[in-house]
């Protein structure tokens, strides 16, 4: 009997709670993404803000949505350090437990 329930832990933990894990963490990364609008900052990197096709305009916009896109990136890549060391940590807490208890019998 504690063999079927040490089974269906690992099948919940790891798969069942483990895909809801992953999906929420790609959905807040995404989220952060639209937040901060990079994808569409990079792809309009050679369009003029404010339709200003002088020469000034260009690069004036050109300077903006680059600043705009590089920091928006490593802000994206910042906010993605905790949500993946939370998941690693979701996904080692029942090894270490396990160990930790061989360990100590």
């Amino acid at each position: 009997m504690i063999k079927d329930y040490l089974i269906n832990f690992w099948i919940w933990w790891y798969y069942v709670k483990g895909k809801s894990i992953i999906s929420g963490i790609f959905r807040h990364w995404m989220y952060v993404l639209g937040i901060l609008n990079v994808v569409p900052m990079l792809a309009n990197l050679f369009v003029p803000l404010y339709q200003d096709y002088s020469l000034t305009g260009r690069f004036i916009s050109f300077v903006i949505r680059l600043v705009w896109g590089f920091s928006g990136f490593i802000i994206f890549l910042l906010a993605g350090i905790p949500l993946w060391g939370v998941s690693l940590a979701y996904f080692a807490l029942p090894i270490v437990i396990i160990y930790r208890l061989i360990i100590f019998i």
